[in-house]
């Protein structure tokens, strides 16, 4: 079928994930990614893993100094990301 009017690829993008039930797979993406954006490229370069469970984020780090500073921040890391997400995806967060 022929459009007769251009179609901007990110709704099609969007009209894709929403037909395939891909929404929360890409949320978790999305906030994943986040990850790096907001703690920058130090603690990018530390963190070995992530995966998100359920309501839990957990992360994995390649230094105990880092992990016990995260540590600290850890309700501050939660509500940035729940910020940026623009609802409560993540409860706990879990440094390993």
């Amino acid at each position: 079928m022929r459009r007769s009017k251009p179609v901007i690829v990110g709704d099609l993008l969007s009209l894709f994930i929403r037909e395939f039930g891909l929404e929360k797979g890409y949320r978790d993406y999305q906030l994943l990614k986040m990850w790096d954006e907001i703690l920058g490229d130090a603690i990018s370069k530390a963190t070995l893993r992530k995966r998100l469970e359920g309501k839990k984020l957990y992360v994995y780090l390649s230094s105990s100094i880092v992990r016990d500073e995260l540590f600290m921040m850890r309700s501050e890391i939660v509500g940035e990301l729940n910020r940026r997400a623009g609802e409560n995806i993540i409860e706990e967060l879990i440094l390993r």
